[in-house]
C-alpha cells in the first residue's frame, strides 16, 4: 500500500514551479518519498486493524511529501547578474583564506562556481572538468574558485578523492556567500545547499557572464560544454 504510493509518488508531477532543475527536483522528490515512507511500520508488524487504515495512512504520507516538495525553496532571483558588482568576501578554502578582491589583483578573471555538495556524482565531474582545464584557465589569467556549504574537511576529503589539487575550493559553511550571490538553495528535511551557478568575474570585480544550471543557460557539467562556454566568454570579454 504504502510503497506503491511512494512509488507513485516519485514518478507523478507536482504543481510546475520551477523551483529546480528538472532532474534534481525528480532527485529530491524520491528521496523525500522514501524518507517519509521510513517512517511507516513494517508490514508484518502491522495487525489487522491497522492494516485497514494503510489506504489512508498512505495518503497522509504521500501528502505530506507533495507539501514538503511544493514548498522547496529556489534560488532565488541573484542579486548579481551580468553587468553587476561581485560582491566582496573572505573564506576559509583548501589553499587557506580566500578573498575575492585580492584574488582578482593577479588575475585577470575569477571563474567562480558554486555547486551542491561535495561527493556527489554530478558535482565530482564538474569538479574534474575544471581541473583538466586548469592549463587553459591559467593560460587565459583566470583563476577557477568553487563554493559550497561543505566543511573544509569535507573539501580535503573531496579533494583527495577525486584528485583536485589544480584550483581552490571554498567553504560557505552559513551560506552567507552562496545567498549573497543568489546561490543558495533551501529544501525542507534535506537542509540548505549552494545551487549550481558560474560568475565569470572581470578584474574590476563586475560580473562578465552569469550561468545556471536551472534556467538552462548553464551547458552541461558532464562534458567539456561547460568548461568551453566559460572559456568562450572569457575570450569574448
Amino acid at each position: 500500500m504504502l510503497s506503491s504510493t511512494v512509488s507513485t509518488f516519485c514518478g507523478a508531477s507536482i504543481a510546475h514551479r520551477r523551483p529546480l532543475h528538472a532532474r534534481r527536483l525528480r532527485m529530491a522528490r524520491c528521496h523525500v518519498a522514501h524518507a517519509i515512507a521510513k517512517l511507516a511500520p513494517p508490514v508484518d508488524a502491522i495487525d489487522d486493524d491497522e492494516r485497514a487504515h494503510m489506504t489512508r495512512r498512505s495518503t497522509l504520507f504521500a501528502g505530506a511529501a507533495a507539501s514538503v516538495l511544493t514548498n522547496v525553496a529556489p534560488a532565488h532571483a541573484g542579486p548579481v547578474e551580468a553587468g553587476g558588482a561581485a560582491p566582496d568576501f573572505t573564506l576559509s578554502g583548501t589553499d587557506g583564506n580566500v578573498t575575492l578582491s585580492e584574488a582578482l589583483k593577479s588575475n585577470e578573471f575569477v571563474v567562480l562556481y558554486f555547486y551542491n555538495q561535495d561527493g556527489s556524482p554530478g558535482c565530482s565531474i564538474e569538479a574534474q572538468r575544471f581541473e583538466a582545464a586548469i592549463p587553459q584557465f591559467t593560460a587565459k589569467k583566470a583563476r577557477v574558485i568553487g563554493v559550497s556549504m561543505d566543511s573544509l574537511e569535507k573539501h580535503n576529503e573531496f579533494c583527495s578523492d577525486k584528485g583536485l589539487k589544480s584550483f581552490t575550493l571554498l567553504s560557505d559553511n552559513d551560506g552567507t556567500v552562496s545567498e549573497a550571490y543568489g546561490a543558495d538553495l533551501k529544501i525542507p528535511i534535506f537542509g540548505r545547499f549552494s545551487d549550481r551557478q558560474t560568475f565569470l568575474i572581470k578584474k574590476d570585480g563586475t560580473v562578465a557572464a552569469h550561468w545556471l544550471e536551472r534556467d538552462s543557460s548553464m551547458a552541461s557539467v558532464k562534458t567539456t560544454a561547460h568548461v568551453d562556454q566559460i572559456l568562450a566568454a572569457i575570450d569574448a570579454a
